[in-house]
This record gives C-alpha cells, sequence and structure tokens, in this order.
C-alpha cells in the first residue's frame, strides 16, 4: 500500500511538472501579457507545495524561465539556462565565497561535536544533581544560544544529548524539542555567523540585482536585525514559557505528565563532571569562528588598527564589504583547522581517537550539499525572473493599489504561508526576497532615500519572519522533523505542541510588529510593544500555566 501510495504521489508530480513545462512553451509562443513576467515564480510554488522539496520546485521554475527567455526553443532554453543562468554563478566571487563558506561551516560543526566539547559543557550545565525542570530548560535554552552557528546542529546536538537528562528533570520530550526547534533556527537566522547566513545575504544581493544595483549586503543584514520581529519574539516566547511556565495547547498536558512520572537521576548514563579542558575544546573553536570575522573585517577596512573606535570599526565593515567572503571563509577555516588539532591531540566523543579528522570534516560539508543544491538553485531562478522584468511588473500592478505602508505585513504574511505550506525557509527566502526588495522600490516612487531604505529594512526583516514561521510550526520542514526524531518523539506530536506557540508568536509579530512599523512607528517601539504583549499572554492562559520548579 506505502508503496502504490509513492508511486501514485511520484506519477502526480511527474505529471504536474509535465504540463507546466508544456504549458510554459505555449505561454512562449503566444504573447499573453506582462504577467508572464511572474510565471517561474508561480511553477516554483506550485511544484514546492506539491512535491514539498524546494531544490525541485525551484529548479523547475528556473527552466521555465529559459523557456520564456528562449521563445519556446527547448535547445535553446537549455542553452540559456547553462550559459546565463548556472554558469555564472562561478565566476561572481561574492557567490563562490558564500558556497565555500558553508561548506567549511558544515565541516566545523562536525568537527567540534566529535571532539565531545559540547556534551561535556552540556553534563557541566547540569549537574552531578537531580536538577529542576526550570533548570533543565534553561540549560536546553542556553545551549540553544551557544550553538548558534547551525540551526539543525542545535536541534540534533540538544535532543541527543538531553533525552534522557530531561526525562530524570520532569520535563517532556516534546517540551525538548520545541525548545531545541525554537533556538535552532531563530538564532540561526539572526546569528552574523551561522551556516544561514551566507544564503540570507545571497538572497539580499539578489533582490537589489534585479533593480541593477550593487548594495552592502552585510550591512542591510544588520540593520534589518531590529525588524526580524518573529525570531525575536520567539526566543522572548520560549522564554516566558521556561521561566512562567506558560505552556498554551497540548504542551501543557505532556508537562504536568513529565513532572508525575520523572526518572531517577542514576538512570542518566553520565560519568562525574566533566573537566574544564574538555569544555574549553568546545569554547575555543567556536570564540575562534566569532571574533575572527570582525577581527579580520576591522583589520581590512580600517586605515589604522589602533586606535580603536565604533566608528572605525562601522566604517570598517562598509570598506570591506567586497572582501566579506573571503574573511568568512578564511575564518571558517581558521576555527576549523583549531578545532581540529583539538580534536587530533584529544578524545572523540565515544572516547576513542578519531580515525581521521579529514574524514569528520567531510563528512560535515557533505551534510551541507544538499542545501547548496537550493542555493543554486535559487541563484537560477533569481537570474531567469530578473531577466523576465518580474520586479517592474508587479510595482506596477501594486504601485496604485496597495498602500507602502503594508507592505512589511502582506511580505511576512506570504512568507508565513509560503513556509507553512512548504516546509522550507529557505526556498521562501529565495521566492520572496528577490521580489520583496525591488517591490518596495517600485511603489516607494518619489520618497527620500531614507524612507524608502527604512521600508526595505523592513522588507528584509519581513521575508526572514515569515521563512522561521514555517520552520518552527510546518509539519513538513527539516527542522521540525529532526527536532523530533532527535529528541524521541513522534513529528506529529512536535507539530502539535509546537504550533500554538508559532501561531502566538507570529500574530504578536504581526500586530505589533509589523503592522505598525509600516505607518512610521519606530522599531524599538514595534519591539517593546511586542515584549509587553507577550508577557500579558499568560494572563490570558490561565490553564496553560505548569509549574517550572
Amino acid at each position: 500500500m506505502v508503496l502504490k501510495d509513492k508511486r501514485s504521489r511520484y506519477w502526480f508530480q511527474g505529471s504536474l511538472i509535465f504540463s507546466l513545462l508544456l504549458l510554459s512553451f505555449l505561454i512562449a509562443a503566444v504573447s499573453v501579457g506582462d504577467w508572464v513576467a511572474l510565471w517561474p515564480s508561480i511553477v516554483a510554488l506550485g511544484v514546492v507545495l506539491s512535491s514539498r522539496r524546494a531544490f525541485l520546485g525551484l529548479l523547475v521554475g528556473s527552466l521555465c524561465g529559459a523557456i520564456l527567455l528562449a521563445g519556446g526553443n527547448f535547445l535553446s532554453a537549455l542553452g540559456h539556462l547553462w550559459g546565463q543562468q548556472f554558469l555564472p554563478i562561478f565566476s561572481a566571487p561574492w557567490k563562490v565565497g558564500a558556497l565555500l563558506f558553508t561548506l567549511v561551516l558544515g565541516g566545523f560543526v562536525a568537527l567540534v561535536e566529535a571532539g565531545g566539547g559540547l556534551q561535556a559543557l552540556i553534563r557541566a550545565l547540569i549537574g552531578s544533581g537531580n536538577a529542576g525542570a526550570r533548570r533543565m530548560q534553561s540549560t536546553v535554552f542556553g545551549f540553544g544560544l551557544l550553538v548558534f552557528f547551525d540551526g539543525l546542529a542545535n536541534t540534533m546536538l540538544i535532543g541527543r544529548l538531553l533525552r534522557s537528562a530531561a526525562d530524570c528533570s520532569g520535563v517532556s520530550r516534546v517540551k525538548l524539542a520545541y525548545l531545541a526547534d525554537t533556538t535552532g533556527s531563530a538564532v540561526a537566522c539572526l546569528a552574523f555567523i551561522s551556516t544561514w547566513i551566507a544564503f540570507q545575504l545571497a538572497m539580499i544581493r539578489e533582490g537589489y540585482a534585479a533593480l541593477g544595483m550593487e548594495v552592502n549586503a552585510y550591512a542591510l543584514f544588520f540593520k534589518s536585525l531590529p525588524m526580524n520581529f518573529y525570531c525575536w519574539f520567539a526566543l522572548a516566547m520560549a522564554l516566558l514559557s521556561v521561566f512562567r511556565g506558560f505552556n498554551p495547547g497540548p504542551m501543557a498536558g505532556f508537562e504536568q505528565s513529565a513532572r508525575n512520572t520523572k526518572s531517577n537521576i542514576n538512570s542518566l548514563k553520565v560519568s562525574a563532571l566533566p573537566s574544564k579542558v574538555a569544555c574549553f575544546g568546545a569554547l575555543f573553536p567556536i570564540l575562534v569562528l566569532v571574533l575572527s570575522v570582525p577581527v579580520f573585517t576591522y583589520w581590512l577596512g580600517a586605515e589604522k588598527f589602533w586606535p580603536f573606535s565604533l566608528s572605525k570599526f562601522a566604517n570598517a565593515y562598509a570598506v570591506s564589504e567586497n572582501h566579506v567572503p573571503a574573511i568568512l571563509v578564511g575564518s571558517g577555516l581558521l576555527a576549523s583547522l583549531v578545532a581540529g588539532v583539538w580534536l587530533f591531540f584529544g578524545k572523540s566523543s565515544v572516547g576513542e581517537p578519531p580515525a581521521s579528522v579529514g574524514r569528520v570534516f567531510l563528512g560535515g560539508v557533505g551534510g551541507l550539499l544538499g542545501p547548496l543544491a537550493v542555493l543554486l538553485a535559487a541563484w537560477m531562478l533569481g537570474a531567469a525572473i530578473s531577466e523576465l522584468g518580474a520586479s517592474n511588473f508587479l510595482s506596477n500592478v501594486l504601485a496604485d493599489r496597495v498602500s507602502i505602508a503594508l507592505i512589511p505585513a502582506l511580505i511576512f504574511l506570504s512568507g508565513a504561508m509560503i513556509s507553512f505550506s512548504t516546509g522550507t525557509s529557505w526556498g521562501t527566502m529565495a521566492v520572496l526576497m528577490p521580489l520583496a526588495i525591488p517591490l518596495v522600490f517600485g511603489i516607494a516612487g518619489e520618497m527620500p532615500a531614507v524612507e524608502i531604505e527604512s521600508f526595505v529594512l523592513a522588507a528584509i526583516g519581513a521575508v526572514f519572519s515569515g521563512a522561521v514561521f514555517g520552520d518552527h510550526c510546518s509539519p513538513f520542514s527539516d527542522t521540525t522533523i529532526v527536532a523530533s526524531i532527535a529528541a524521541g518523539v513522534e513529528p506529529l506530536e512536535h507539530f502539535r505542541t509546537q504550533l500554538p506557540f508559532a501561531v502566538l508568536t507570529g500574530l504578536v509579530a504581526l500586530f505589533c510588529g509589523f503592522f505598525p512599523l509600516g505607518f512610521g512607528l519606530s522599531p524599538a517601539f514595534c519591539f517593546v510593544s511586542g515584549l509587553a504583549c507577550l508577557l500579558f499572554l499568560p494572563l490570558l492562559y490561565t490553564k496553560a500555566h505548569v509549574d517550572s520548579a
């Protein structure tokens, strides 16, 4: 029966793709209006929704765009796809640097994990006594902030290392999965060094490339951080759950049951407190990675290294923008070297010297080949929709129909719906960002440059927020599935218990963040009002409280 269902699904997906390609040829042969510029994006979204695979949808959308650009000639379309959409990626230093940095960081994560230092840190934080539920949850949250450089690594490590500790502390497995999932993607989206950052900067540049403009993507990313409301509020919601015992929806029942049935500490298979040296083995490579980026940037961008000042540091980021890819790759290699040396001369997480440091590193690199394929397909689709003029069409259609004040909220809602339906945050960024930034410029018209930039920053924050929303609650999201498996719970249970948190956080981000932001209120006011609203929620959901002591 399962095999038959798979065959039926594959048959449907194949028929859909064939139909869309055939329709693309027909559209290319008949003049149907300027809306055809949106066709590749529509195809990509339709295939992603039906197949739940971002790479397949983006690739098919790219091919449909090539067919339109080639006037319906299949051989010319293949040539355009290869020569105009794929090969130019590798002639752009910034894009090559983004690819290399993502691969290097994957290897770095594998080295740090294999060294055993992360597990040592967890054991040191929990302690040898019977930790209470609040202390245990605080440990999970703190560790989620520590493993800021990769969302999937966060969810996998926390779930795998803390299952037994959660049982002994009276914390449910679904709560463990929720905290791991929330800190994973939200922190990775906000961190200026993560496996996400190369993709995020690439999408910002793609949005400006559609307008024929070069931009300091790193500077825009930093400026947009205060407006990434969903990510900030998701972390605040997690803290509220930890310290106020706020557990809306089915989570309250799971937590109460866990408090009543927690196991004995003697069942936790951990040794005595680890040495400080073992913890240092995880912290030092991470600190090297985090600190080397600003140090290298300041060193390359500042005319004089000393005396130091914040203004010189900010200017160094602007001056060194062209060197950012090399800085990221160099920092990742340096941190990987430190982690590799520690692993070679120390012990692995299983107590034996590793067979090959290189094998561990390459294993981590291989784990990110799939996400990089999504990035390549996104770049190919972006090139097609840019050449077709999708941004100009959207601007002309919406300029007189949608107020620019509503744009941040509409972008967030669009991103939330796409990411929830598809389960892919990167795919959502790839579809929305190249359209959102040109849309703002098109609707803004003759507005002052400062005001246009403020709306662009709001759009960037809205795209990131909408993308992470689906990463937190979509039943198709890879992080949702990985978090549930790592914590030892059914994916459906994790989906059911995390959904109320995500929906409430999303509503606060929408009504306290993006709506007032669009009407001119400051990001600081939106942020504070959102936090106040979150603090008020426990008063409305009195039955959602579970003792966290």
